[in-house]
């Protein structure tokens, strides 16, 4: 039986709420990973910084985590597409180095210009509940990268798959060296991750 016209609006609405308070929800916990840290977070901080009480918060999340890999998922969609197309620029005949570059700054951009985006990440690093969705995230921007490997460089896709993997890990190692030496200019560590991988990918692209 269809829905009448009153029962779709009050749906309608009802969905409207329901994303208006997940989006508060979100930012808040954005806004104390800025000022605290993962450390201090906590659901009632959450909840209060929102202007909910717990009880709406919980409808929507059943703990802070949850909480933090929602805000994960919705910076790595924008990641992976923003990968996506770099690797089809280079497919097309851009400069693979230049791309590369770009990938690297926009990682670094990431991290830097999302509210939280550096506690975030140390928060992925310490926190055994995100260590999961670290490893998938990796992996799925590895597979782009294996993609064009084997499309550019002519790698078998196991092969290519592991390097793409290893130079993945060189890039967020490099970078998060930045987090953990805040006194120093992160656009050091920046142009040291694009060195380090474009010396890496080198041997496997220009061969």
């Amino acid at each position: 039986m269809s829905m009448s016209f009153d029962s779709r609006i009050r749906a309608k609405s009802n969905r409207a709420k329901d994303e208006g308070s997940v989006a508060r929800i979100m930012k808040a916990t954005e806004i104390l990973l800025q000022e605290r840290g993962h450390e201090a977070l906590t659901t009632t901080a959450i909840a209060n910084a929102a202007g909910l009480n717990i009880a709406t918060l919980y409808k929507y999340f059943p703990n802070k985590y949850s909480i933090l890999v929602a805000i994960l998922k919705q910076s790595r969609d924008v990641w992976l597409k923003a990968a996506e197309r770099s690797v089809t620029s280079v497919l097309a005949g851009s400069d693979w180095r230049a791309t590369m570059e770009q990938i690297i700054d926009f990682a670094a951009r990431r991290r830097r210009d999302q509210p939280g985006g550096n506690a975030l990440r140390r928060a992925v690093q310490a926190l055994p509940e995100l260590q999961s969705y670290y490893r998938e995230e990796s992996l799925e921007t590895a597979a782009f990268l294996a993609d064009f490997l084997t499309a550019r460089g002519g790698l078998d896709p196991t092969r290519a798959m592991q390097v793409a993997r290893v130079a993945v890990d060189i890039g967020n190692s490099v970078l998060d060296l930045a987090l953990f030496n805040p006194s120093e200019d992160p656009a050091v560590w920046i142009a040291e991750a694009k060195a380090a991988v474009c010396q890496y990918l080198t041997p496997h692209l220009e061969a």
